[in-house]
């Protein structure tokens, strides 16, 4: 892994976005998180793994609020709209039942980091069926001499016609 990449990934994921509210999703230990903190009155981090649970606790107590819970149930019992959403998904991509969350709560701006074309391909194409528009796409190659990429896509939501 190129660890010098990995504060360019996250402001990279992060950009210029700044407002009232933002969730991290599948935060693992918070690396997206402590950014978005800077940026952001309220972050929500949302992480099902027991053991990242507890480091991403750990990591930014009292900084952001944690929840350990899966995705998908957490966004169902999601009632606010934030002002942006960033998702890490694993290489697995998003559930489609996220990707239906994900449109339910039409969160103005959003952004997908991923390690995998083909689930990025399936997730954006639910997205975009959704409303949303590709604003950008950004790669970087954290694991050199792999054929592993990440794919930052920042996306927003387009204007209801």
């Amino acid at each position: 892994m190129n660890r010098f990449l990995v504060d360019a990934l996250g402001k990279c994921a992060v950009s210029d976005r700044k407002g009232e509210s933002a969730l991290d999703l599948y935060a693992g230990v918070g690396l997206f998180a402590r950014t978005l903190a800077d940026r952001f009155r309220k972050v929500t981090a949302v992480e099902a793994g027991y053991s990242a649970f507890r480091d991403l606790e750990h990591n930014l107590a009292g900084r952001v609020e944690t929840r350990h819970s899966t995705t998908e149930e957490f966004l169902v019992g999601l009632r606010a709209t934030p002002d942006f959403i960033l998702a890490d998904p694993p290489r697995a991509g998003l559930d489609k039942g996220v990707v239906r969350e994900l449109a339910r709560i039409a969160a103005p701006q959003l952004t997908i980091i991923s390690c995998d074309p083909a689930t990025l391909a399936r997730d954006l194409r639910g997205l975009l069926d959704a409303r949303y528009r590709i604003d950008q796409v950004t790669l970087i190659d954290l694991f050199p001499q792999t054929f592993h990429i990440e794919t930052v896509v920042e996306l927003g939501l387009a204007a209801a016609e």
